[in-house]
């Protein structure tokens, strides 16, 4: 029998303001083709935002075209699949009732995404659309602003490096369902909004203020419901609109009322009321990055998912998606004052640690790999605010930030195992400071342990280690490095910190000094 050389994939999304999927076939990031898509309008977003709740017969509507779905994947053979959830239900009181509900009447389990994770999904679809499309984007400073129902993500990319990164609660309809009806009708709704918007992100403005920004990169359903307006038939993967075009199409559906907005451009009105906001919203956006062109991708969060599902199979697409993930936590750290050449000496000896040992045989994978090294990019950043207790305020600076990419587990893992780089897990688990969740503390005591060895062998804080090499034999693991320079200090801080270690993996670890060729 001939060997099959492609699989069918399905991405369902549940998006606040529709149900969408897609199946693919593919063999490769290169070689991939559509079989299907499809989409069923429901307006999750604005119940969720009014109500905090969606309702039962939204449940039993949500359930049926899921049903319907599955069937069709049954058709197509799909043998994977990913179902995601995204602002609407993420912020819904009755989630947990939603999703047990849908478990129950279609087999499907849900992936309930956080606000960091969904617009880093719809990131790197656009990012990839751009590469292609537009090469220099991301060296010449490319400022992504991703306009959901829900929420608002702003990323400023130059030299292929993150270089800052926010998200706000201020989507399109959350932003309507903020003010009353009659308050949306009142000749004073213009400029109330656009002061909220306007102290919104004031933070955005302070801190892009040097930044110099050659695209503006705009994405989003509303996004789309502008370019109908502006009549523009989008023909290529990237729409192009001079920022003149759009403060000039701005000023004149600002002189508009809402039935005037319905009639001109022949919209419902339910579509109609969302104009105005998203108009101010723009505004507020083209006047905080004056860039010299506008660029609108195609790309959507489930094109994303697809994306991601392909791409990680591929070595160097998911190597090159981690080092640009991961300029964002050097970001993170200059903002924090952080010693760079420290971090990255304890980010590199943890990585040939964890390489040795191999993760699969201690239960780690490669994302284990990369929460470690965001764990040792970020394990000092408490020393900005205290030398004293640095490492209980690197988890609290960790946890109170969104960190692109990482979901609220995996924030929870890198802040802790931040943590424990100055704590034996053993000693603390139980006391007085952090309690970690029972499901997590495996995986934080393994990442910390590696990186509190890390940590002992820069001691000195000079990178007095030029190699490293690890040697594995049961029941003994043994470091050997090269240095020109006295490792007194690390040698002693080495031992004194090996006992989590030889506690978490069963294994005796030594550090052995070789001579320098």
């Amino acid at each position: 029998m001939k060997r099959k050389t492609y699989t069918v994939f399905a991405a369902v999304h549940l998006g606040s303001e529709a149900i969408s999927m897609v199946i693919v076939e593919y063999r490769s990031l290169t070689n991939y083709k559509i079989l299907e898509q499809c989409q069923h309008l429901i307006r999750l977003g604005e119940e969720t935002f009014k109500n905090n709740l969606i309702p039962f017969s939204l449940v039993n509507e949500i359930c049926e075209v899921l049903q319907g779905y599955k069937e069709l994947m049954l058709s197509y053979g799909v043998e994977e699949y990913a179902i995601k959830a995204t602002t609407a239900v993420r912020e819904a009181r009755n989630q947990l009732f939603l999703l047990d509900q849908i478990k129950i009447k279609t087999g499907f389990t849900v992936d309930v995404v956080d606000m960091p994770q969904e617009i880093y999904t719809k990131f790197v679809s656009i990012r990839n659309t751009l590469k292609e499309q537009e090469p220099k984007a991301a060296q010449e400073g490319m400022l992504l602003m991703d306009i959901s129902s829900g929420g608002l993500g702003i990323t400023f990319v130059q030299d292929e490096k993150i270089k800052y990164q926010s998200n706000f609660h201020v989507g399109i309809i959350r932003i309507k369902e903020s003010f009353s009806r009659n308050q949306r009708s009142s000749n004073h709704f213009n400029r109330a909004l656009i002061q909220f918007l306007s102290s919104t992100i004031g933070p955005v403005r302070r801190a892009l203020a040097k930044q110099q920004v050659r695209y503006l990169v705009l994405s989003g359903t509303e996004t789309e419901m502008i370019l109908r307006m502006l009549g523009r038939t989008a023909i290529g993967d990237v729409e192009r609109v001079t920022a003149q075009e759009f403060k000039a199409f701005f000023k004149k559906v600002r002189r508009l009322n809402l039935p005037q907005i319905i009639k001109v451009f022949g919209l419902k009105e339910d579509a109609a009321e969302l104009v105005l906001p998203t108009i101010l919203l723009y505004e507020q956006l083209l006047d905080l990055a004056p860039a010299e062109e506008v660029l609108v991708p195609k790309d959507r969060y489930i094109d994303g998912v697809a994306l991601l599902q392909i791409g990680r199979k591929n070595a160097k697409f998911a190597a090159d998606l981690d080092t640009e993930l991961l300029s964002l936590l050097h970001h993170i750290g200059e903002i924090y004052n952080y010693d760079a050449k420290h971090a990255a000496q304890v980010e590199w000896l943890s990585c040939v640690i964890f390489d040795k040992l191999g993760g699969k045989a201690h239960g780690l994978d490669d994302h284990s790999r990369l929460l470690l090294r965001a764990a040792a990019l970020l394990h000092d950043i408490g020393k900005y605010v205290s030398m004293r207790s640095h490492s209980l305020y690197s988890y609290q600076l960790i946890m109170g930030m969104d960190i692109l990419g990482f979901n609220e587990r995996d924030k929870k893992i890198i802040a802790m195992a931040a943590y424990y780089h100055a704590h034996n897990v053993f000693e603390e688990v139980g006391a007085k400071v952090l309690q970690p969740e029972p499901e997590l503390l495996p995986i934080i005591a393994k990442i910390s342990s590696i990186i509190r060895l890390a940590d002992a062998m820069d001691r000195s804080y000079q990178q007095k280690i030029r190699s490293c090499k690890v040697v594995v034999k049961a029941p003994d693991i043994t470091i050997r490095v090269t240095s020109k320079e006295d490792l007194t200090l690390e040698e002693w801080t080495f031992a004194s910190k090996a006992a989590m270690f030889e506690e978490v993996y069963g294994l005796k670890i030594h550090l052995e000094r070789v001579n320098a060729e």
